[in-house]
Order: structure tokens, then sequence, then C-alpha cells
């Protein structure tokens, strides 16, 4: 048995097919015979001089194209690329540890890339985006020379992995897998997030979890007690599916609730609606009868990828998700890059903390042409339904006026070609950023509306990046000070007259709903698979309790006496 953090609640039976991740590629690791090293050799010898003549290629183009000095960038990954010493490593783990080639590739380039990031000298730290290039290259040309390209995942897979960002995720098909196992990660991380999401089972910061389960193994993972089973007895699976079945059941139980009104004991109201990241999460959010998106990540059809997509492609696509929620609204928001959230080709310059260099809006605004492309196919599809815009990682109110003056700019060019819009389209932001919280009375004068991302603000009022173990105690939802900020939040969209939703992780939990409504929120939007969950705790709500216990945990001095509060008050 194999233990790790619970971050989606569940249990699951399957096979496990495992894998390793290099900046966006995602490689199944997978047990050889003896007999197959020589050709995983040959594989690996094949794939160096497929990349050699790819980087020489490159550097001979932008030679001529840009300049001597960008050119030489691939010269020296050709250096790095002809260096025996990891060609060596990677065909010992080959021959000792009878893994596939790739996945041996991915996690020694992976291991360069990352004891360079943290080096104390800035030329090292630059250096590690070579190194993840360099070995983002040789894999593809590995999967190349083998006529494949991403893994497809057996259905009915449990996926262990040592991590998965969302630049992987996004190019695999998840929807059948069972649960999932990863070596890092906590509750708060981009896979637990997405698990949830997806109402799959998961635990997270198994450490050994790839040096311990290979591909093919039976596993058992409980993603309530954090435990994950490696070819388990036959009585501990009949113990599991026992446990399973009444999960079911107590999930079946709460259907009832899908045609019911997301009101509390006094007859108070709430809007619960959906957040998705793809088109078939619409489905999911009208099967719980979502009164709409109030948010929809736009990332994912970025990630799936490997260039921009054009207006009329982004203009197709958004249309396809309005035609499906209609008459209902949906909150797009534009896409929101930097941080851990990168395309492959969309390069950013390295950083020592990627969570505080150039992101969401900001970065839209120093690439003009990504965000007029999308806000252009927005407005063009406000003519015929009912959709929003938000802008993601807001600062003050500088952003919200350059996005307006690129939105005037754009219905300028859209009436000169005769293409119709919403003129009045509503256009929000998001409150995610200590500074936007601060200044809500005076954003809310710029917006039409204001969405709450506890996700992001949670690790800035607080200090602690929600995907570094290392801070991850840190992270704490339920810090007085978050609640207080959130509070403070909540007054000053009321008195402005803004209406205010929040769409963060905080809001799927029913442990913290009725809080949340003390409070003072009246608007939710959370994950299809945790909306009647959430439903329940509204129902089960009186508003004058509510907001005495709002009263009493802000009065508290820390996340654990906070946590205590509303245990004590479920029980």
């Amino acid at each position: 048995m194999l233990r790790g953090t619970p971050v989606s609640p569940g249990v699951a039976q399957g096979m496990a097919f495992v894998m390793s991740c290099v900046d966006g590629s995602a490689v199944p690791q997978r047990s050889i015979r003896p007999s197959e090293v020589d050709g995983e050799r040959q594989r690996l010898d094949a794939a160096i001089v497929r990349a050699q003549a790819e980087l020489l290629g490159l550097e001979v183009e932008v030679r001529d194209g840009i300049g001597e000095n960008q050119a030489n960038i691939f010269g020296a990954q050709r250096l790095i690329l002809g260096d025996a010493s990891w060609r060596a490593r990677a065909l010992r783990a080959v021959e000792e540890k009878r893994i596939n080639v790739e996945a041996a590739v991915s996690s020694i380039f992976e291991e360069y890339a990352r004891s360079l990031e943290i080096a104390a000298d800035g030329y090292l730290r630059a250096r590690a985006a070579d190194f993840i290039d360099v070995g983002r290259r040789v894999v593809a040309a590995l999967a190349a020379g083998a006529g494949g390209g991403c893994p497809e995942i057996p259905p009915g897979s449990i996926v262990v992995s040592d991590e998965l960002m969302p630049s992987v995720t996004a190019r695999l098909q998840l929807d059948e897998v069972r649960a999932f196992v990863t070596v890092r990660g906590n509750k708060f991380s981009h896979s637990s997030i997405l698990a949830r999401s997806l109402g799959t089972p998961a635990v997270a910061g198994v450490a050994s979890a790839l040096a311990q389960i290979k591909t093919g193994d039976r596993l058992i993972v409980d993603g309530l007690a954090g435990t994950v089973f490696v070819n388990p007895d036959a009585s501990i699976e009949r113990e599991y599916d026992r446990l399973a079945s009444e999960l079911r059941s107590a999930r079946e139980e709460l259907r009832y609730l899908v045609d019911l009104s997301a009101v509390t004991l006094d007859g108070t109201t709430l809007s619960l609606l959906a957040n998705a990241n793809k088109l078939s999460d619409t489905e999911a959010a009208l099967l719980n009868n979502a009164e709409g998106i109030g948010l929809y990540r736009t990332e994912f059809g970025f990630s799936v990828r490997s260039a921009f997509p054009s207006e009329d492609e982004q203009l197709d696509f958004v249309e396809r998700v309005a035609e499906r929620m209609r008459p209902r609204k949906t909150v797009f928001r534009l896409v929101d890059l930097g941080g851990d959230k990168v395309l492959p080709y969309f390069p950013l310059p390295p950083s020592r903390n990627p969570s505080l260099a150039e992101r969401g809006i900001r970065l839209l605004l120093r690439h003009l042409d990504v965000l007029k492309t999308q806000l252009r196919a927005f407005l063009r599809a406000s003519a015929r339904y009912p959709i929003s815009v938000l802008l993601p990682g807001v600062i003050g109110i500088e952003d919200v006026r350059q996005v307006r003056q690129v939105v005037q700019q754009i219905q300028g060019e859209l009436s000169a070609e005769g293409k119709s819009f919403n003129p009045a389209v509503p256009i929000g932001a998001m409150i995610e950023v200590p500074s936007a919280a601060l200044m809500t009375r005076t954003l809310a004068k710029e917006v039409d509306f204001l969405s709450l991302g506890t996700n992001d603000l949670v690790q800035y009022v607080l200090a602690a990046d929600r995907e570094d173990e290392t801070t991850a105690p840190y992270y704490q939802p339920l810090h007085p000070a978050v609640l207080r900020l959130i509070r403070s939040v909540v007054e000053d969209a009321r008195s402005a007259g803004r209406d205010l939703s929040i769409c963060g992780e905080m809001a799927g939990d029913p442990l913290h709903t009725e809080l949340l409504l003390g409070l003072g929120l009246r608007e939710v939007s959370v994950a299809p698979g945790q909306m009647l969950q959430v439903k329940d705790a509204i129902r089960r709500t009186h508003l004058d309790e509510a907001r005495q216990l709002a009263k009493a945990a802000l009065e508290l001095g820390s996340a654990a006496e906070v946590e205590a509060l509303l245990q004590q008050r479920r029980r």
C-alpha cells in the first residue's frame, strides 16, 4: 500500500497506465524485455540524428532570416544534444530499469531542467529552457519514428504520472480514466482541480509511485483516505467493491436535486452556475441543470493545438458552446496564459518566479494580436448569443481601460466590415490579485460584473504557490485574512451595484458553502460534478445562521480554527 494526499474523493479500481511528462508532452512508461534493449538503443540513436537535423535546419533558417545571436540558441541546443553523457544515462536506465527509452529521456531532461531552475546563477537558470526544449525534441523524434503522437490511454485505466500539467492534460483523452495517481501535487494543484472537475478519484504526493507501479498493475485508488493499493488481494478488492457501491448510492440519492432550485431554508434563491474547460463540460452542466456557465476557461482550446487558432476557428467554437447553453448565459474568460500555463508555440522568457511574471491580461496586452483575435471572435458571437467577456489577472483600472480601448477599436473595424455584434457586451474582471480585491469599488465602475477567483487570490494573499509542495501547508483558503478580503470584495461589489460570482475551488467544497453565503455571496460557479453537493448544502442553509457563522469565523485567528468551526457546524 502506498500513501499520499487525498485530493479528489471517491474510489476506483483499474489497470495502471504509467507515463511521465516533459514540457507539454505525455510520455507513456512501459516495461521492456531484455531482448528489446538493443532496439531501444537504435531508436534513440535514430531520434538523435533526426533532432540534430531539425536543429541545424532551424539554426540556418534563423541566421538567414533573423540574425546570428538568435541562431546561436539552436547551436547551443545542438551541443546539448550531442553530449554523450545524457545518452549514456538514458541507455543505462533502459537496461537497468527495463523501461522504454522515451520514459528514460523524459526523466533525465526533466531532472536536468529542475536542477538548473533552482541554480543561483541567472545564466544557468536561463539554460533550463534549453534542456526542456531539447528533451521535448528528442521525445517528439522518438514518437515520430514510432509513427505515434500523443499516447492513447486505454479506457478504464488509472493514470500514474509524476505530475499532470494543463499543457499535458489538454492533449489527453481523460474522460474515461478511472483515477489519477501523481508523484507531485497537492489539493490545490492543477491536476487535482482537473480530477475534481471530472469527478475522478485522485491521490497526489505519492513519492514512490513511479518506482513501485508499472503499466498493467492492478490498482485500487482511495481518494478519500489517500491510499493506493498495488496488485491487492481479492479480499481488499471485494471490500472496495462494496465501498464503491455505497458511494454510487450516495451520489444517486442527490439526483432528486437536479430539478430543484438552489434556495436556502429561509427562501433566498441563489444562482448556481457551472465552470467549464471544454465543450463536453457543457453537457455535464446541462445534466445538472446549471443556470449557465459562470466561467469558461478558454485555455484548453489553445492547448490542444500546435498554433494559435484563427478568428473564425475561435468564433465557431464559441458559438457551439453558446448555442448549447442558450438561453442560459455563458461567461468566456480570455485565454489566461503565463505562470504554469504555457503553450509550446508561445514561448515565454524564463523567470525566477513564473507566478509573479507577466500573465493574464497584462500578457495579452503585450501581445495585441492574440488579444484582438479572440476579442473579435467573442464580439461576433455576441450578436446572436448571451455571452460575457471576463478579463483574467486584472491588477487595476488601467488594465480594464486598455481592454475597453481595444474593444472600441475592434467594434469600429467590425462595423466597417459589415459584421454585427452586441455593442453592450458585458465585460467583467477576475478578482484574483490582492490589488484588485482592495480596489473592487473602483474597478466596479469600469466593468459590468465581477468574478472572485479564489485559487490565485489565496496564493497571492498568503505568498504560497499552490503548485509548490514546500508551501502547500501555507496555502489555506480558510485563513482569516482571505475571509476578510472576500467579505470586503462582497461589500464593495454590493455597494457599487455589480453582480459578483465566486468561481474558485473554494466554492466547490460543500463544507464552505454556509460560510460563503454568510459572507454575502449569492452567485456560485463550480465544476459540474460538484453542483449537487453544493446545492444540497445551500438548501440546508438558513442565512441568519450563516451570517452568525461568518461573524464567528472572522473573529478567529487561524485557518485551523476556522476549519474546526466548520467541521463542528457540519456535525
